[in-house]
């Protein structure tokens, strides 16, 4: 008896220990990169709402983080431009009236969320 509950207690211990190296926790991963806008007219806008209705299902409803470059690879933040809104819940936005250039870069967007093992709505990169 006193064997078999040093079983059972080593195996809950050990399983505790790598429940989490199993991904039992559900890391964050992020979207593939989206650019459904060109910086013409008023400039680049990439909102969320636009892009979760555009590619249903590909996107989480409430991401956790936003992550911005041109389409070249620059981050956002190493362009020197300004941004109207860089927001992981509502999207990105640059206009072009208020860069000293006068026009944005093209930028592109990708979104992290929440992984999910018996969810396979969200593809991570």
């Amino acid at each position: 008896m006193m064997k078999l509950l040093t079983i059972v207690l080593g195996a809950a211990i050990l399983l505790g220990f790598m429940e989490p190296m199993m991904g039992a926790g559900h890391p964050p991963c992020w979207t593939r990169w989206y650019n459904s806008d060109i910086p013409n007219g008023p400039g680049d806008i990439e909102l969320l709402a636009q892009l979760t209705h555009e590619y249903q299902g590909e996107i989480c409803p409430k991401p956790m983080n936003i992550q911005v470059e041109t389409v070249d690879g620059v981050p956002a933040n190493k362009t020197g431009q300004i941004f109207h809104l860089y927001s992981n819940t509502k999207g990105f936005v640059c206009l072009n009236h208020e860069q000293s250039s006068g026009k944005c870069l093209d930028y592109k967007v990708r979104f992290q969320c929440q992984c999910n093992s018996n969810e396979h709505l969200y593809c991570c990169y």
